[in-house]
């Protein structure tokens, strides 16, 4: 068995066929930060997290002309659906609305699963956080290099061993500082190590299109509004640092057996090594417990977009229902 055949059967997808150099068909400005008139390119790989903002993106690219070489989702959860991941109306609108409108554009559409590609040997990410007895606090990006960014990497790397690659991430505008973490970012030789000349860090840019066109949430939403297409509820894993005490109050109600893991995987993490307790409602002394968080009411806050100035800037809202997304 040739090296590339080996390699194909361990990742669990076929990489006997290499894609060839992308070229564009006619001469095209691009819209980015970096104008130019070109006539080749870089790949082009749109990294999909299943929200409005990397929706956004795909429509404004299919809108403007500059279509991705692929679109690229890396499944967090496992296959058989079991350990709490993706919100089900996550996973819904990727099915019925982003496939075929990738197939009606001629752009390949890949689902990364952990049969594929595991996650650091783990069937999902809610297993390899249990396994590990850990927490991940809202400072941290471990979770996402985990289980998006080494997994698209190693994913894209071997399907375009050739040439430049931009990968494109839908932080929108207003999100600069958030930006400038991305592990996405940050994949080179290591911390203080300039990645190798032919290594797959050294022929990878990141773009953020959003920013760079300067398309803040709101914006992104009349964009998919006005284009026709169906809102997609907000993406995050059920078990996210980041979900406010009401996605946690929906999780209870709507996937009850996924919040009783969830409050198990809180439960049984370790401290950190400071000594910390690191818990859905914060990392300070004496904070509680999910349960005990959410048993009181929620009431989200009021915030202004810096951006265009919409003096009440669209929440993310997960787990939400097409109808209940329609009247947003």
């Amino acid at each position: 068995m040739s090296a590339r055949r080996r390699d194909s059967a361990q990742l669990g997808f076929d990489l006997t066929a290499p894609a060839t150099p992308a070229t564009v068909e006619a001469p095209i400005v691009r819209r980015f930060a970096s104008d130019a008139l070109v006539t080749a390119r870089p790949w082009r790989i749109l990294s999909y997290g299943g929200g409005v903002d990397s929706f956004a993106m795909l429509v404004w690219a299919i809108k403007t002309g500059h279509h991705p070489d692929e679109v690229v989702f890396a499944d967090v959860g496992d296959v058989s659906r079991k350990d709490p991941g993706e919100w089900p109306e996550t996973y819904s609108h990727i099915e019925r609305v982003v496939i075929p409108l990738c197939e009606k554009h001629g752009i390949p559409f890949t689902w990364i699963t952990t049969d594929m590609l595991p996650i650091r040997g783990r069937r999902s990410l809610f297993a390899y956080l249990t396994d590990m007895h850990t927490m991940v606090g809202r400072m941290s990006r471990m979770c996402t290099s985990a289980a998006k960014v080494e997994r698209v990497n190693r994913y894209v790397s071997h399907k375009y061993p050739k040439g430049q690659v931009e990968m494109w991430v839908g932080f929108e505008a207003g999100e600069e500082s958030r930006a400038r973490r991305d592990p996405h970012g940050k994949m080179g030789g290591g911390k203080g190590k300039k990645p190798s000349k032919n290594s797959f860090s050294a022929r990878k840019v990141t773009r953020f299109p959003m920013i760079e066109t300067g398309m803040c949430r709101c914006r992104a939403i009349e964009l998919i509004r006005e284009s026709g297409h169906e809102l997609p509820p907000g993406s995050a894993c059920m078990f996210c640092p980041f979900s406010t005490k009401g996605d946690f109050q929906k999780v209870e109600k709507r996937q009850p057996e996924a919040f009783v893991s969830i409050v198990s995987l809180e439960a049984s993490a370790k401290q950190t090594k400071k000594g910390r307790w690191i818990r859905f409602a914060g990392s300070k002394e004496n904070t509680p417990l999910l349960p005990e968080w959410i048993a009181s009411p929620y009431k989200p806050r009021k915030l202004k977009c810096e951006v265009c100035g919409n003096p009440n800037r669209p929440r993310k809202m997960v787990g939400c229902t097409p109808e209940e997304m329609e009247a947003m």
